[in-house]
């Protein structure tokens, strides 16, 4: 009865409730539905039949039947289970071949009949089935995992996998208790808006080579004087101290020591200036401190 459960709820719309109202209410009607014959145990009449598919003759212990009256070779019957798991989870509501048979093929059968990987895949799906029915049952959201977690129903939403992954039950986010689920929505949102404004920055905007406050240069000349109290005066192509150039390193509008390091091959494609790998890092954490620290001290 347990896999006649699972199919009736799969047909029901996965829904464990609706599916305990409409059985208890009209069981007869349910079974109609999703084609479960309350007395689907037919015996071949004949030791010799013909498959209503490929219309060979075979023995009768080679045919069977989804319960119904229609019986087809094993052969047919592989194929047809086969197509139907390959086509997805809908095959969890397979009926028998006739077209004019609703008679559900269940799991027991698809054991019987199927290759073994479609056997598996097929158990994959009603396991999904199961999962995404139950108002108890949740997958874990952590990356790669493959379990499903039970919701005991205590006042605590946080739980955890096996896998080890903490996260609330309500809104499967990682684990915030005390913090509620809706402010914890508003900090993703936030979260997410100020991670554009990082991208934005770092497309449009250098780090100064002091303080590492982001610049912006809209117009006028390479001469660049950083915000107060920091005031440090430098090139916005080569990031080098303004103090070192002149006339000599070409002037207000070029620099001489951008366009040989571009030669060469050494100019980061992120600040357009040469700097290594670390420093970049370093520069990157200075700006997600800028960025998030104020936030960070509205939670103290």
């Amino acid at each position: 009865m347990h896999i006649c459960a699972l199919c009736v709820l799969y047909s029901l719309c996965r829904n464990i409730s609706k599916l305990s109202d409409e059985w208890f209410a009209d069981e007869e009607k349910v079974r109609h539905t999703v084609g479960l014959l309350l007395n689907g145990n037919h015996e071949p009449g004949s030791r010799k039949l013909t498959c209503g598919i490929c219309f060979e003759g075979y023995s009768s212990d080679t045919m069977s039947s989804a319960g119904c009256a229609h019986f087809y070779c094993h052969e047919c019957w592989e194929g047809y289970i086969s197509a139907a798991i390959g086509g997805g989870p809908g095959c969890l509501s397979l009926r028998c071949p006739d077209p004019s048979c609703s008679a559900m093929v269940l799991q027991g059968m698809v054991n019987e009949l199927a290759k073994d990987e479609d056997k598996a895949k097929y158990a994959r799906f009603l396991l999904r089935a199961y999962v995404e029915g139950s108002k108890k049952t949740k997958w874990c959201p952590a990356p790669d995992c493959t379990c499903a977690v039970e919701f005991l129903g205590d006042e605590n939403y946080d739980v955890s996998c096996n896998c080890k992954f903490s996260f609330c039950w309500n809104c499967t986010e990682e684990a915030h208790r005390p913090v509620n689920c809706e402010t914890v929505s508003k900090w993703i949102l936030k979260n997410s808006a100020e991670s554009e404004n990082m991208n934005w920055i770092l497309a449009n905007s250098k780090p100064c080579p002091k303080c590492k406050r982001p610049i912006e240069k809209n117009q006028g000349c390479m001469h660049m004087t950083c915000t107060p109290p920091c005031k440090f005066e430098f090139c916005w192509l080569c990031l080098g101290a303004w103090s070192d150039h002149g006339e000599r390193t070409g002037g207000f509008y070029a620099c001489n020591r951008y366009e040989s390091a571009k030669k060469e091959g050494v100019v980061c494609l992120l600040f357009t200036s040469c700097i290594s790998e670390k420093s970049f890092r370093r520069t990157l954490a200075s700006i997600v401190v800028i960025l998030f620290l104020p936030l960070l001290l509205q939670w103290d």
